[in-house]
């Protein structure tokens, strides 16, 4: 018998959505090299990798489904960027967050 309460059920994923985001990655990969957004995690601004998502998302809002120069989805670009993002994160990359916070005026 398994036990797979608790685990992530990786079958919830579209297949078709991380085919997408996996071409996102391999022109990345063509482009830049395999890792280099693994090892930017610890020279790259939140605020960059944010700006970039934003950029694909407000591309795709106004119209176009396809980013020029790779071809390929907007949004598929906008999903790579978050887990970029995610990742760099939970990487223990906080000197980077460098997202603006109010601080407490009292």
């Amino acid at each position: 018998m398994k036990y797979d309460e608790g685990k992530a059920d990786m079958s919830l994923i579209p297949p078709g959505a991380m085919e997408d985001i996996s071409r996102v990655f391999m022109f990345g990969a063509e482009k830049y090299g395999r890792y280099n957004w693994r090892m930017d995690g610890s020279k790259t601004e939140f605020s960059r990798t944010y700006a970039s998502v934003q950029r694909h998302l407000n591309a795709y809002w106004a119209g176009e489904d396809e980013d020029p120069e790779s071809g390929l989805s907007h949004l598929a670009h906008a999903m790579t960027q978050l887990i970029i993002l995610m990742t760099h994160s939970s990487d223990g990359h906080s000197h980077m967050d460098d997202r603006y916070i109010e601080e407490d005026m009292e």
